[in-house]
């Protein structure tokens, strides 16, 4: 009588979620897994993602460990992916990819229970066994009009008697999902909307009028707040990150913290335990983040290090952060960080012309010196960028400050009268993160687009070539001969002016 009831209702009313309507064993296992401790309406995204780039068991077993975090990143409880992945091994290679129709096979794989277990059992292979989920423990409890402990291990395995006894022949997948949707639309937590309930000819609770109270469950320990410290320490255009060897959020990458406190103090204990030496630049804010069994409350500090150098860790550019598995519980930190890291052109002040030229002669020096001789090279000294800087700015040319992480990161001179990107320089601190193609970016939209634009180049400075390339500087007008000792040529290129639309 309960399952006529039942499934009659769910045919009409059942919920329609993209992991629905498959009998595919690995499809349901990946969104069963993906659910537990997930809301619903959050995994459907990352279930299409997931199957995007892992389509079978077998790809999932082929896959690196860190990939697979990386596609979990933000479900949170990372322990359930590396499962994911060991029992995709299992079964690619001891089953040959066929998932076991057998309920102690499937229990027996890396990260499922009793409860995946007779999801993936009734819903692929139609085996009648009750998934014993929230869901059907609160439908079933009021049913039955359980009011003991829901947590005592008889009462549960009372439930799951109930539960098989209540289960029909066929469609054992469907009773089990029709209950899981009864539990999530009418039977819900607090009061459930019994007059809309299918089952409430037979339910005990609403006859008793209790429904709101089951089903009964010990109070729950408040969760342990933990202060934590977290630096992001940048080092040019990089940022440290480590990976925790910790249980939670093992394999993960985070930024150097500790669990020991959240004052400078404790931070910079803990960087000095790691042989990192870097100076504070500011505090960036506070964060906080609640795991099952304790909040992390964070305190974040920026940190500047002159050389990457570290006990462990990898120091990593915006890129390499949008590559790398980070959890959710550092969501903060992590947009604090690629902020800092992402560069800011604007023009300089004649205050900042001292610093701005000491960049500029570090700059310099580094991309001529295989080219000069080491006495030439050691003539442009900060004070005689800084002339040069002036002579820009006295006749009518703009400079420009290039900046990363708080610190100048490189320099830019502009002439609006030629149309000309007169010079470029990063320092070497800051190469290889993305501020070269910045910064020529930049000058494409300061100059005028409806006219040609030139600029200068050293011929074998390939770096440089590629990134005018690609911001469209493709015709080369002049080569010129600066040093036929030393092979020094350098290059014109254009980019051509923006054709205007007619009308």
């Amino acid at each position: 009588m309960l399952a006529t009831l039942l499934l009659a209702w769910y045919d009409g009313h059942k919920r329609v979620l993209p992991f629905r309507g498959t009998k595919d064993p690995y499809r349901i296992w990946l969104s069963e897994i993906m659910l537990q401790q997930t809301r619903t309406e959050t995994v459907g995204a990352y279930y299409e993602r997931f199957l995007s780039l892992f389509p079978d068991v077998f790809a999932l077993a082929r896959a690196e460990e860190q990939a697979v975090l990386k596609a979990w990143e933000g479900l949170g409880y990372y322990s359930r992916a590396r499962n994911l992945h060991k029992a995709a091994k299992v079964i690619a290679e001891d089953y040959q990819g066929i998932f076991p129709a057998d309920l102690d096979l499937l229990r027996a794989l890396p990260g499922v229970g009793d409860y995946t277990a007779a999801a993936v059992a009734s819903i692929a292979f139609d085996l009648p066994a009750p998934a014993m989920d929230g869901n059907l423990t609160r439908v079933l409890s009021r049913v039955h009009g359980i009011r003991q402990d829901v947590g005592m291990p008889s009462v549960k395995r009372e439930l799951l008697s109930l539960g098989q006894q209540d289960m029909p022949h066929q469609r054992c997948g469907d009773f089990n999902q029709a209950l899981m949707d009864l539990g999530a639309m009418i039977c819900t937590p607090g009061t459930p909307d019994c007059e809309k309930c299918p089952l409430r000819p037979l339910c005990n609770a609403c006859a008793a009028g209790d429904a709101e109270d089951l089903p009964v469950k010990a109070a729950a320990k408040a969760p342990k707040e933990i202060k934590t410290g977290i630096a992001i320490v940048t080092c040019g255009a990089r940022t440290l990150l480590m990976q925790r060897k910790e249980a939670l959020l093992n394999g993960l990458w985070v930024f150097p913290m500790t669990e020991e406190g959240d004052t400078r103090a404790d931070v910079e204990k803990r960087l000095k335990s790691l042989g990192i030496r870097a100076r504070f630049r500011q505090k960036m804010g506070e964060a906080r983040h609640v795991f099952t069994h304790r909040i992390w409350q964070m305190q974040v500090y920026h940190y500047i290090a002159d050389e990457p150098q570290s006990r462990e860790g990898q120091w990593a550019d915006l890129k390499m952060i949008d590559a790398l598995p980070l959890p959710t519980a550092v969501r903060a930190a992590r947009a604090w960080a690629c902020d800092l890291l992402t560069p800011r052109i604007a023009p300089a002040q004649k205050e900042e012309l001292p610093a701005l030229s000491a960049v500029y002669a570090a700059s310099w020096q580094d991309s001529h010196q295989k080219h000069c001789s080491p006495a030439f090279v050691a003539e442009h000294t900060p004070l005689h960028m800084e002339m040069i800087l002036r002579g820009h700015l006295d006749t009518g040319k703009t400079v420009h400050a290039i900046r990363c992480a708080g610190e100048i990161a490189g320099v830019t001179v502009l002439s609006p009268e030629k149309n000309e990107l007169v010079s470029l320089y990063i320092h070497p601190l800051y190469q290889d993160g993305g501020l070269g193609k910045a910064a020529v970016a930049y000058a494409v939209n300061t100059l005028d687009e409806r006219r040609d634009m030139r600029v200068t180049l050293l011929c074998d400075n390939e770096k440089a070539r590629h990134i005018y390339s690609q911001a469209g500087f493709t015709h080369v007008q002049t080569i010129r001969v600066l040093n036929p000792d030393r092979d020094i040529r350098e290059e014109d290129r254009i980019r051509k002016a923006k054709e205007e639309k007619t009308q």
